[in-house]
């Protein structure tokens, strides 16, 4: 029995060991996921979701520019690369903006699973951005998302609360805004070193939303005063969230395959649904039509992302 013990602990090692960057993948998704959860709790706090987008933007830019300079790292870009990185900036502001504001009227549950269609948005805007083939089964998975977002509009607006269908406007607003500028940084990763690229994006994108929160978003400056206990978890969204996230993301892309990795990422609204229940108990607690809807949206996203896997090469 004692060697029986001995091999079970020795094989669950072994797995650890050949799985380790997949179960630092997932806990990336994890974090990301988490996302939800502190902008709720921030919400319920008191602050409003251009302050939050504020400050996660500022934390992060100035964490993810401190790691630069500790690594030694150029931050030299030219002008061509800084005015598309900048422009991308304010696409992530408002992108993040309209995904705050969506749990601020709702939940973390309405707001992620609507977040989870920038998949679909991307083939649909690919091809117009880099002008690549458009698949038509992409198509049909789209009817079907939009069956199951009806699902759950219909059931939203009749049973529970009206103002959740302006959240799930922006929510979907914001996966739109998503796919639109994980494609542009496709095309710029190609030119430009990553950490670059999300350096200037965030500093591009902490700019525009500061000018906005104070014209056309008229807001006090006292509304961005803070207490410790929301500095403390605007440090957490802005560097575990914002900056480490990304720095894992990019190193787990050398030892897993680009695939896995998209596929993996579909689950970030599982993960954060779970998580949010256990934070948040019975105020994320939906109807069965609700999960029945959601069932519907994750279900073909993901059966999306396996569909568009990549063939292995013949030998």
């Amino acid at each position: 029995m004692l060697f029986l013990g001995f091999d079970f602990i020795t094989f669950e090692l072994l797995m650890i060991k050949k799985y380790k960057y997949h179960l630092l993948l997932h806990f990336t998704i994890l974090i990301w996921g988490f996302t939800g959860v502190l902008g709720k709790h921030l919400d319920i706090s008191g602050m409003k979701s251009m302050p939050i987008v504020v400050y996660r933007m500022l934390i992060g830019w100035i964490t993810l520019l401190i790691f630069m300079l500790i690594i030694k790292k150029s931050i030299k870009i030219d002008a061509k690369g800084l005015f598309k990185t900048l422009g991308t900036g304010v696409v992530i502001a408002t992108h993040w903006w309209a995904f705050f504001k969506a749990i601020e009227l709702s939940n973390v549950s309405i707001a992620l699973i609507f977040m989870s269609t920038t998949a679909l948005f991307t083939s649909f805007v690919e091809p117009i951005i880099t002008k690549k083939r458009f698949d038509y089964k992409e198509l049909l998975m789209g009817v079907i998302v939009v069956i199951g977002i009806v699902v759950i509009i219909n059931d939203i607006y009749f049973n529970v609360n009206q103002q959740y269908i302006w959240a799930i406007g922006l929510a979907l607003f914001s996966a739109f805004l998503a796919a639109v500028f994980s494609i542009i940084n496709s095309v710029l990763v190609k030119e430009y070193d990553s950490k670059l690229i999300t350096l200037y994006e965030i500093f591009g994108g902490s700019i525009a939303i500061t000018i906005a929160t104070f014209t056309i978003g008229n807001y006090e400056f006292s509304e961005f005063i803070i207490s410790g206990k929301q500095f403390l978890l605007l440090f957490v969204l802005g560097s575990v969230c914002t900056s480490f996230a990304f720095l894992i993301g990019v190193y787990i892309m050398k030892f897993i395959p680009a695939y896995t990795v998209n596929l993996s990422v579909n689950m970030e609204p599982i993960y954060a649904i779970i998580l949010a229940l256990m934070f948040f108990g019975s105020n994320e607690v939906m109807s069965v039509n609700f999960y029945i809807g959601a069932l519907i949206v994750v279900g073909t996203i993901l059966l999306n992302a396996y569909f568009k896997r990549k063939k292995p090469a013949l030998n």
